[in-house]
């Protein structure tokens, strides 16, 4: 990028800038008439000029030229229009109209060039955004570890942005603000030349007084760009260690360090906010002083006959036309310098040496070469940027289907070769050679494609499961399906316009071939493969049952659930099951649901809610009208006191307090004084705010796992009760927010799980949550659900860095991202650190299976253990030690657990 904002807004905007000119300079002729013509008006028809008799005429319209005598016209006149002849009155009406056709003229001008440079400054704004970008992805990786990803997204989001509205601005804003200006300084000297040098001073102070002024604000402005940069840098540290605060009972110091930084940013504004209205104020000043000094000096002039009226009123009309174009002259000179400034600073950020070449990460929807021959290093060396050395001089020849495993402790070397085969390091020495090619001259879209790397600490940015599965597939849209349309001939010009690559994110960029399927729904049977090789499976499966099934898959499923469902019951009964799950009823109370679900008896939908009533304060009016009030707060008072008497006096670290789960241990002494409160007097007088508390108590209680003997079969008909007078009275704004269980019916806000259960697991049985899941499973088997509810689970959303996952999940993703896409050279560096060893074990076996099963010679794989003991499970082991290999074994024999021994 152009070091000058100047120079980079010429370079690709040149035609649009000098097209916006030649307007400006067409529109002036009609900006000037539009001066002239309120002189015209008031020294015409209003003060009579020319009318001396009530029966005089003005001629209007006429139109004709003469051609000057050099140019060999002789002087002569030629008239095209002799005009019309208007009396005064309808010449007042003529000019009249004539000047507000100019006023619109002069509108439709400004509108025009506003919108023009509008779209273009959003143009260069999208080019800019992209650029950076785009810079960014070819950024060496080093480089990252020295960023703030905050920071920089802060810079391509906010820091840009005023870049964007200016460039529009660039060219032509000071063009037509001085051209408007001049012009009214040239009419205004045409009336009078006195009244003209003093408007000049005026305008020559302004100009040299204010911009000095305003040098102080853009010292002030560059500080608060850089200190608003480090706090948006501090705040996403926070977010991104908000473990080791809490950990570490750091929060006061956060807070402390952040009040820190917003008090250097509150001086900083409060400083530039003094000198802006200072500036203001002298601005507003100096405009003020001129039409007294024209009052003054030009009502003289007059009065002793030295200019008329009409001159007077267009001197002043005419000057009220300049402050304006002035101070918005003065206004873009210091948005240049400030802008300048962010983007020299933004430009220096992302001006850095030794960044990829834009030929190897050019799109290319070919099929790439395969490995078909060895991957070598030799003399591989690779240091940090203060000079240690991370890994000393090192060769390795891998040939095709070789598993080589690298053990030995963490920073030992074996990680930082498993980088530089996966080109994520480049070495201060030495070289990578695939099939005879020199690593960092192949493209990414060889090495994307041909390599697949894992590692312990994957970032997964926020999609659903199966985005982040497929992400390594998507390399190039490979199928159109964007239809022909203006809105996408809009879209591709426009992009065409800024700069922007013309792919189009809506087309299908999965590579299905590479994965080994044909097409969407071989897709699923692969990703289903690589799951049950990473042992994600029944991870995602769990997902899907405990999902809610979309809106657009309601139709074609409804029918298959209630299949489930029946199918399920009669597995319970078969396999004498049918004691772990309570069904549900709605005429019967659910003992092992709670009071609340009892209530409701379906599931709620916050989205859903439209209008000020919630589901809460609904359910709380239900519960007054039913007459149910006094009993459910009579039931939460009983179950406080038993709370308090079993765990009131326990000390707060005693593991009995984590079998309290309808109060915290925090809850203890609240709940003790609403009881001391309610124990005081009648129940009826009990406070509003301690009947919700002992609601909510109430609503929680499931008889038989907390066993207090509450719900008595009287209460448990009024809850029945009360459900259908729930049901029978939904207020309209709640109709679509709560779905209601009903036998034979679908659920559609429940899980897909508890739509097929339609009933609760009753885990007093210790075995029945295990008995229930096998169950189930076998019933979903058995039907063919299997693969929709495991379609279900990988739309799961991960959260933002697949925070909603835990960290042996996004192991396995990471690794199944790597599998999926088959490659030639399967590079995994200690990914799987967060299982155990036996899961290790078993993840690494299946993995070589599946590497030595793709056909001959198979999948190369160089695997950084993390678990030395699934060395010999590999072709050949290698030993690091200080950055180093120290040992090379060679397996021998074929059966497991099979001795290695020292290479030959």
């Amino acid at each position: 990028m152009d070091q000058s904002i100047f120079r980079y807004t010429w370079r690709f905007s040149k035609r649009d800038q000098i097209w916006l000119l030649l307007v400006v300079v067409a529109s002036l002729p009609f900006y000037f008439l539009s001066l002239d013509l309120p002189k015209q008006i008031i020294n015409g028809p209003i003060q009579g000029e020319g009318f001396s008799s009530p029966t005089d005429t003005e001629t209007a319209l006429r139109i004709a030229f003469s051609i000057p005598a050099w140019l060999g016209g002789g002087g002569n006149e030629f008239v095209l229009f002799d005009g019309i002849e208007l009396e005064r009155v309808a010449m007042l009406f003529y000019l009249c109209t004539l000047f507000l056709s100019f006023v619109l003229i002069n509108g439709a001008f400004k509108l025009y060039i506003s919108v023009f440079k509008g779209r273009l400054g959003e143009r260069m704004l999208r080019r800019m955004r992209y650029q950076l970008v785009d810079t960014l992805l070819r950024f060496p990786l080093p480089q990252f570890r020295r960023m703030r990803s905050s920071e920089v997204a802060t810079m391509v989001k906010d820091e840009v942005e005023p870049l964007g509205g200016f460039i529009g601005d660039a060219y032509v804003q000071p063009a037509f603000l001085l051209s408007q200006a001049v012009t009214a300084m040239v009419f205004i000297m045409l009336q009078s030349v006195t009244l003209g040098l003093v408007a000049g001073a005026i305008v020559a102070v302004q100009v040299i007084l204010i911009p000095r002024l305003r040098r102080r604000l853009l010292i002030l402005g560059r500080q608060r760009q850089l200190t608003a940069r480090a706090l948006a840098g501090r705040v996403g540290e926070i977010v991104e260690g908000i473990i080791g605060v809490r950990v570490n009972d750091a929060t006061n110091w956060e807070r402390a360090e952040i009040a820190n930084r917003l008090g250097k940013i509150f001086f900083i504004r409060f400083d530039i906010y003094q000198w802006k209205f200072l500036v203001k104020f002298i601005n507003n000043l100096l405009a003020q002083v001129t039409p007294f000094i024209f009052y003054l000096i030009g009502g003289y002039f007059a009065i002793t006959g030295r200019l008329d009226i009409g001159q007077l009123v267009a001197v002043i009309a005419a000057y009220k036309e300049l402050p304006s174009p002035l101070k918005d002259l003065i206004d873009w000179d210091q948005q240049r310098l400030d802008v300048q400034v962010k983007y020299t600073q933004v430009v220096e950020q992302f001006t850095i040496g030794k960044v990829l070449d834009p030929e190897l990460q050019k799109l290319d929807t070919n099929t790439p070469p395969r490995i078909d021959r060895e991957v070598s290093a030799s003399g591989l060396a690779i240091r940090d940027d203060s000079g240690a050395t991370l890994l000393e001089p090192t060769s390795l020849k891998l040939a095709p289907g070789d598993a080589v495993a690298a053990v030995g402790p963490v920073g030992a070397g074996g990680e930082y070769l498993a980088e530089a085969l996966a080109k994520l390091s480049v070495p201060d020495s030495g070289r990578i050679l695939i099939d005879g090619s020199a690593i960092e001259g192949l493209p990414d879209s060889f090495t994307g494609r041909r390599i697949g790397y894992a590692e312990a600490n994957t970032y997964l940015p926020q999609s659903s499961l199966m985005n982040a599965l497929i992400y390594g597939l998507r390399h190039a849209p490979l199928r159109s399906q964007t239809e022909e349309s203006r809105e996408t001939r809009q879209w591709l010009t426009e992009a065409r316009a800024s700069g922007n690559t013309e792919t189009n994110i809506d087309d299908d960029w999965i590579d299905y071939a590479a994965a080994g399927a044909e097409g969407p729904e071989d897709l699923l049977v692969r990703l289903r493969e690589v799951l049950v090789l990473v042992d994600l499976e029944n991870d995602v499966y769990r997902l899907g049952l405990r999902s809610k099934m979309p809106e657009e898959a309601l139709g074609e499923m409804e029918s298959r659930v209630l299949a489930a469902r029946d199918a399920f019951r009669e597995r319970l009964v078969k396999n004498r099951g049918e004691q772990y799950v309570e069904m549900f009823d709605p005429e019967r109370y659910v003992v092992n649901a709670s009071v609340k679900e009892n209530l409701i008896f379906g599931v709620s939908d916050p989205d859903a809610i439209d209008g000020e009533n919630t589901e809460d304060q609904y359910l709380a009016k239900v519960v007054t009208d039913t007459g149910l009030e006094e009993k459910l707060v009579n039931m939460g008072l009983n179950v406080a006191e038993t709370l308090i008497d079993l765990f009131g006096d326990l000390a707060p670290d005693n593991p009995l307090l984590e079998r309290m789960d309808l109060m915290s241990p925090d809850e203890i002494d609240d709940y003790r004084a609403i009881v001391r409160r309610a124990s005081a007097g009648e129940l009826s007088e009990v406070e509003e705010s301690d009947r919700r508390a002992l609601l909510r108590l109430a609503y929680g209680y499931i008889e038989p796992r907390h066993r207090h003997g509450m719900l008595d079969d009287e209460l448990q008909a009024a809850i029945v009760a009360a459900r259908q007078a729930f049901r029978d009275n939904l207020p309209d704004d709640l109709s679509g927010a709560i779905v209601f269980y009903q036998p034979g019916s679908l659920n559609s806000a429940a899980s897909v799980q508890d739509n097929v259960l339609f009933g609760r697991i009753v885990d007093t049985y210790a075995e029945a949550v295990e008995r229930v899941n096998a169950l189930l499973r076998e019933t979903m088997d058995s039907l063919g659900l299997t693969d929709a509810i495991i379609e279900l689970g990988l739309s799961f959303d991960v959260g933002s860095g697949a925070k909603r996952l835990s960290l042996a999940q996004q192991q396995k993703v990471s690794l199944a991202r790597a599998l999926i896409k088959r490659p030639d050279l399967l590079v995994v560096n200690r990914a799987l650190t967060a299982l155990d060893a036996n899961a290790q074990d078993a993840t690494v076996t299946r993995v070589l299976d599946f590497a030595r099963g793709l056909g001959d010679p198979g999948m190369t794989v160089f695997w950084v253990l993390g678990h030395p003991g699934s060395g010999q499970w590999f072709d050949r082991v290698l030993t690091f030690e200080n950055g180093r290999i120290a040992k090379s074994e060679e397996r021998s024999g074929t059966e497991e657990g099979r001795a290695l021994e020292p290479a030959k």
